[in-house]
């Protein structure tokens, strides 16, 4: 198999490795795989995501976090090229999800002939992301996020303070859900994931109907542990596309947990089909 490699130098994994285009592409060559071109990290990465899709490859090998990973996504959904996902994040999530190990060198010997199978992604009003967005006033909490990267202990200091100000301050029903066969709900925070797969057809939505300050940290435990949806201040949706309003023009959400800024009403669609992606041997 034909495959080029992208890096992004300041994910959270690789930005503490040395010279990591070349251990990943040796990586590669070891597991079989045929390099269509050198690596270049020189190059931002958007620029190599083009030279990579340029050179035609069976698949493009994609190093970084989840943000990075749903970029690239967009550009190669539909193209026919499919995505190689290794870990080079913070949370790497997706790679989780799809069973990879915690590291890019190992990620890269699991998918040693790999499988070829397609990854259900979302758009949010164009925008993609292939495993969760929330929308309403937690999503704030991504960028004390990105302050606490690299700060050590320090850095959790913000997120932390931030976290206790959420959890305090009080919150209405800000959000109005409009889905096929549901009647609008009024909630405070959604939390919208994808399926993951091809076989299932639907968005799962979990929208927060009341929002104290105890009823915040009961659904933030429930949220972690993958079960907000048990919550009886919540309502379960399935659904293939929803729209979302607000109070103001512009609505604050996370895409695979990268902040965004988005005009009102926004509008995801989950498609199901687009995006070919390499999984590991069973």
């Amino acid at each position: 198999m034909r495959v080029a490699l992208v890096l992004n130098l300041n994910s959270g994994t690789l930005s503490g490795m040395i010279a990591p285009g070349e251990v990943l592409a040796r990586a590669l060559e070891a597991a079989g795989f045929i390099l269509a071109l050198p690596p270049d990290a020189s190059r931002t990465f958007d620029d190599q995501l083009a030279v990579a899709m340029a050179a035609a490859p069976d698949a493009i090998f994609v190093a970084g976090g989840d943000g990075s990973i749903a970029a690239a996504a967009a550009r190669l959904a539909d193209s026919g090229i499919a995505l190689g996902i290794l870990p080079g994040g913070t949370m790497n999530r997706m790679a989780t999800r799809i069973g990879l190990p915690a590291t890019p060198e190992a990620a890269i010997t699991a998918l040693a002939g790999p499988r070829i199978a397609y990854l259900a992604m979302a758009q949010a009003n164009g925008r993609p992301f292939l495993y969760q967005s929330i929308i309403g006033p937690p999503a704030r909490l991504v960028r004390f996020r990105e302050m606490q990267r690299g700060a050590g202990l320090r850095g959790w200091i913000p997120l932390a303070l931030a976290g206790l100000r959420a959890l305090l301050r009080p919150r209405r029903g800000g959000l109005r859900l409009t889905a096929p066969g549901y009647r609008r709900v009024r909630a405070s925070v959604a939390v919208v994931s994808t399926p993951g797969t091809i076989e299932d057809p639907s968005l799962r939505v979990e929208a927060v109907t009341r929002h104290t300050a105890w009823t915040k940290l009961r659904q933030l435990l429930r949220w972690m542990r993958g079960a907000l949806s048990g919550d009886p201040d919540v309502i379960s949706i399935a659904t293939s596309h929803l729209v979302v309003t607000g109070r103001g023009a512009l609505l604050r959400l996370t895409l695979d947990g990268e902040l965004a800024l988005l005009r009102a009403p926004v509008r995801i669609r989950l498609r199901s089909d687009a995006l070919r992606v390499l999984l590991p041997a069973r």
